[in-house]
């Protein structure tokens, strides 16, 4: 576990989560929708062998590792534009603890999301009834690169109005902690003690203490 010196949480203004093995549990759900697409192309589905490319990278990215940049990938990629992901999505699990911890936050904190997943985010977020609690949510759609492209966090911090010192990130992956230190934000692990941040923690219940609620 390694740390990085501790931020000034009296300037935190917002707090901005990634989604994909941060709020919600997603390896089951990702690992049958690229075990789907390369079934489509024809391909063997080995989505299961490649877990930790397909949780961390965008779906192009992740469909180019499984796939290579031939045939097999743009048919998958058109295929991908309209075929309907409702049973993917079903599969996904939020991660104990993950909606009282926003109640309380939001009556603290703005809050955005930033992450990785690209068309089906908002859909993802309404299957727990989450978007009402995100006042910014940016996707490699709206920056036109994936994480840990610093674009998509200088899109959270416009929209929020904030600067890089006043917002937290909450992630699992090494791009997320790549993202904070190009973009200087302070970066909270979560459920991965390998990442380089300033607190690590796996329990959701913990997280406000972590931003200093429990002094307030």
């Amino acid at each position: 576990m390694l740390l990085t010196p501790e931020p000034d949480l009296s300037l935190i203004k917002g707090v901005v989560f990634d989604l994909d093995g941060t709020l919600f549990d997603s390896r089951e759900s990702n690992i049958a929708f690229y075990n789907y697409l390369l079934g489509f192309v024809g391909l063997p589905r080995t989505a299961e062998q490649a877990v930790e490319v397909i949780h961390r990278e965008s779906m192009e990215g992740s469909l180019r590792f499984l796939m290579g940049e031939g045939a097999e990938f743009k048919a998958a990629m058109e295929h991908w534009k309209t075929m309907d992901t409702g049973q993917f999505i079903d599969q996904l699990r939020l991660f104990p603890h993950v909606r009282e911890t926003l109640n309380q936050l939001k009556l603290h904190f703005e809050l955005a999301v930033c992450t990785n997943r690209t068309k089906t985010t908002m859909r993802s977020l309404k299957r727990f009834d989450l978007e009402g609690y995100f006042s910014q949510v940016v996707t490699p759609l709206d920056a036109g690169a994936s994480k840990p492209a610093p674009l998509l966090m200088e899109l959270v911090l416009k929209g929020l109005g904030l600067s890089a010192n006043e917002v937290i990130f909450v992630g699992d992956s090494q791009l997320d902690q790549a993202l904070c230190q190009t973009c200087r934000v302070n970066f909270v692990a979560y459920d991965n003690l390998e990442l380089e941040a300033w607190a690590h923690f796996n329990d959701y219940k913990k997280l406000p203490a972590l931003l200093g609620l429990g002094e307030k």
